[in-house]
């Protein structure tokens, strides 16, 4: 009788021990999940602000923003705004240029947004320059 009762409860704590580890795997397989996400997450923006990045020192070296965009696969929107489909990292990115013409020059603004595949905005960029007006 003594040793039914011994492997019933050897039984019952083997059963408790491999609840246990399932429980542990169960969470661990979540931890790593999110943690894969997380990274992916990461790598896009890091992507997003390469591309940004690129486009802003590309369009403040050029002498014809306007030119440039149009070569690099951006289209004209009706409010002014410069777009560009989405490339093969599910990036797309939209640019605002504005000038702002002062007493002895113009101040060109540069604002650019890459956009993720949901078109939320990874990442936006400002920049400006000022070009003096040959008198």
């Amino acid at each position: 009788m003594k040793s039914g009762n011994r492997s019933n409860a050897l039984l019952v704590e083997l059963l408790i021990v491999i609840m246990f580890f399932m429980l542990a795997a169960t969470t661990l397989l979540q931890v790593f999940t999110a943690a894969g996400r997380q990274s992916d997450r990461s790598g896009q923006t890091i992507a997003a602000l390469n591309t940004a990045q690129d486009l802003i020192d590309r369009l403040y070296a050029s002498d014809a923003p306007d030119a440039l965009l149009a070569e690099n696969g951006f289209s004209v929107s009706a409010d002014g705004t410069w777009l560009r489909a989405q490339d093969r990292d599910g990036l797309s990115a939209r640019v605002t240029l504005r000038d702002e013409p002062t007493a002895s020059g113009v101040l060109r603004r540069f604002e650019v947004s890459v956009l993720n595949g949901e078109n939320e905005a990874l990442i936006t960029l400002d920049h400006a320059r000022y070009e003096e007006v040959a008198p």
